[in-house]
């Protein structure tokens, strides 16, 4: 070839059939990009390194996870695509809004509400209810002093 453009256009074509596959995975983003034969020596440059490796493994690890996660079937549906606690079709309530209880309540008796919502100042049969006591109550954390068990006595100098 005599014009030093159409040998340096044949000789970047060549470079670009004639790399291995790696090289090729590494070319084929920045093809177009690329404006000269330093452009494409430099992209093949990691390849095979440690570090490229790395990249490669992460990308198809990537890969398999999202068709995995595709794959995966919802318990509540049926349908493909997302997990039973993503799934559009079951009702969403929170904590506070937990669907009413089927019995009477267990302090007043009077009505279909959860005790410790209830706001009753009498039971049922007109005895008055002792008044609500949050959290634990009675059963939480003691104030004093931790009591000591199995205590040796004192004995002074016989």
């Amino acid at each position: 070839v005599n014009s030093p453009e159409a040998a340096e256009l044949l000789l970047f074509q060549l470079a670009i059939e004639n790399a291995n596959s790696s090289c090729r995975k590494a070319i084929d983003p920045i093809r177009n990009q690329a404006k000269t034969l330093t452009d494409l020596i430099r992209a093949c440059q990691n390849v095979g390194s440690d570090e490229y490796k790395a990249e490669m493994i992460a990308a198809a690890l990537a890969r398999q996870l999202t068709v995995a996660w595709v794959a995966a079937k919802c318990f509540a549906c049926g349908w493909e695509g997302h997990i039973k606690k993503d799934c559009p079709k079951v009702k969403r309530g929170g904590r506070n809004q937990a669907k009413n209880p089927t019995q009477l309540c267990a302090r007043c008796q009077k009505g279909y509400h959860w005790s410790n919502q209830c706001r009753s100042k009498f039971d049922k049969n007109g005895n008055p209810l002792p008044a609500q006591v949050p959290g634990n109550g009675k059963r939480g954390v003691r104030s004093g002093a931790p009591k000591v068990f199995n205590r040796t006595p004192n004995v002074g100098p016989i």
